[in-house]
């Protein structure tokens, strides 16, 4: 099929799944046209529209390259569904209709626009190695297209400030906006009100889970731990009911990576921890409406639930307000070192039949030392599997694992098989952190795994170097030590036991 046929069929697949108007099909293809150079069209046949674009793009693609053209396939694709999409305020007025009808059947058909329109990258998440560990506790992805971020460079984010336009990679501004190398032009968003400020909602591109998304503040400021995030966490539960809500820290290294402005992660999924269950009740007789209790759950997390928002709210400001200067040498807590704040938390917020609930991760980002990437971070012996920071959903028990692990896991379970030679010396420079880990699979004897014993072995050590990363973001251990120091802070926030 020659390249006006590759048009033709992208004009159908957006009538058909992007809502391009038939009157807008002659300025959009003319759209097109334009993109490709192309200074004339013959209506061709077509063969059936796929279920999505690539199989479209890539033809279109190669079509360009035989005729010796040089151009950008990320953004020339996203050029190409800009085309046959409705403009930003044509989308959201067909988002406003089928909330009419529910706030899930709206996220569901924004979700699958998304998908659809090629900004969520489904084809490629589709990629993603994905497996739950076999005590049900923890989830694991090795994601493909999510590339490492290193946490000095994050902190370095924090005290640049940018007067470019936009300012970062998640502004609304980006919304159609192209510079080379980098193009927003597909990306459609959603408009809300969170504590009376003006937000915006756009899904992720990475999709770490079902309909994964993110709220953004219209505005480019910080992220932040206060009252007014508790309130605009439970303001969006109050619009999609059926989501979760929470914030990252907004701290380097035990945040996210764009702690330079203001925003929460959510989506349709419940998460490893929201699975948890209490191990220590708690109450407070100030707010005698409000359950609370802390969870079995690998680092240190309190849940709230109650009836009364507004009593929920107020408990969980004097939480992390009593955390926010809490300090307890025993356990390496100081909340303030060198003009520099450590203790912070992570909210999640969901919306029950009966009331709300709001899960409290307490984080510290703490570095000395003995430990140089973070006292309560991943501890050096596991940054083979994972250096990254471990954000909200890292903490939560879903864990984003870098692209890496798919070719080094599968170099390291040839030297278990025997199928190749382990030579520690003969290690290239990206497998040499992965030796203490061999040597402490083979016990230093020859090769004696069967391939699926090889396979089973290397998922089984990936799960506990995660699950031990979660204890190492613990802020108060799971021993007698960590115990009776969480039992302290309790009594400070005002929190009885039983």
């Amino acid at each position: 099929m020659i390249l006006d046929g590759y048009v033709k069929q992208l004009l159908l697949y957006g009538k058909k799944y992007l809502g391009l108007d038939p009157r807008d099909e002659v300025y959009a293809r003319n759209r097109v046209m334009e993109m490709l150079g192309m200074v004339s069209y013959t209506e061709t046949e077509t063969g059936e529209v796929p279920d999505l674009p690539d199989t479209i793009l890539q033809a279109i693609f190669k079509c360009l390259e035989d005729e010796g053209k040089a151009f950008d396939r990320a953004v020339l694709g996203e050029k190409l569904m800009d085309a046959v999409m409705p403009r930003p305020s044509e989308h959201e007025k067909i988002f406003e209709s089928k909330y009419e009808i529910s706030p899930k059947a709206a996220t569901e058909w924004a979700y699958s626009f998304a998908v659809k329109s090629d900004y969520v990258k489904k084809s490629a998440i589709d990629k993603n190695l994905k497996w739950m560990a076999d005590d049900g506790t923890i989830e694991i992805t090795i994601n493909l297209s999510k590339p490492e971020k290193n946490n000095k460079d994050l902190q370095k984010q924090l005290s640049v400030a940018s007067t470019d336009y936009p300012k970062c990679t998640i502004c609304r501004e980006n919304e159609g906006y192209e510079r080379a190398g980098f193009s927003r032009r597909n990306m459609r968003t959603l408009s809300l009100t969170l504590g009376g400020e003006q937000w915006f909602w756009q899904y992720s591109p990475y999709a770490y889970f079902n309909e994964h998304g993110i709220a953004i503040s219209c505005k480019h400021y910080p992220m932040a731990l206060n009252r007014g995030t508790v309130e605009k966490l439970f303001d969006f539960v109050e619009l999609f009911p059926h989501y979760f809500i929470g914030n990252n820290a907004p701290l380097p290294r035990v945040g996210g990576s764009i702690l330079m402005h203001n925003h929460y992660q959510g989506g349709g999924y419940v998460l490893p921890m929201q699975r948890a269950k209490y191990r220590l009740p708690l109450r407070s007789e100030k707010y005698s409406r409000v359950t609370v209790g802390v969870l079995d759950w690998y680092n240190t997390a309190l849940r709230l639930e109650s009836d009364n928002r507004e009593e929920l709210t107020a408990l969980a400001e004097g939480i992390f307000s009593a955390w926010e200067t809490y300090k307890d040498e025993s356990v390496d807590i100081l909340p303030v070192t060198n003009n520099e704040s450590h203790n912070t938390a992570s909210c999640i917020a969901r919306k029950t039949e009966t009331g709300y609930i709001l899960d409290m991760i307490l984080r510290n980002n703490r570095t000395d030392e003995r430990y140089p990437d973070g006292i309560f971070h991943a501890h050096g012996e596991y940054h083979h599997i994972k250096s990254e920071s471990i954000g909200l959903i890292e903490a939560m028990g879903l864990f984003i694992l870098p692209a890496r692990l798919k070719r080094q896991l599968a170099q390291i379970e040839q030297y278990l098989t025997g199928e190749a030679q382990y030579n520690e010396h003969a290690l290239a420079d990206d497998m040499k952190i992965f030796a203490p880990m061999i040597m402490r699979m083979t016990g230093g004897n020859a090769p004696h795994y069967t391939k699926s014993e090889a396979q089973a072995a290397l998922k089984a050590e990936v799960e506990s170097v995660c699950k031990n990363i979660l204890g190492n973001t613990a802020v108060f251990k799971r021993d007698r030590a960590g115990e009776d120091a969480l039992k302290k802070f309790l009594g400070k926030a005002g929190l009885i036991i039983g």
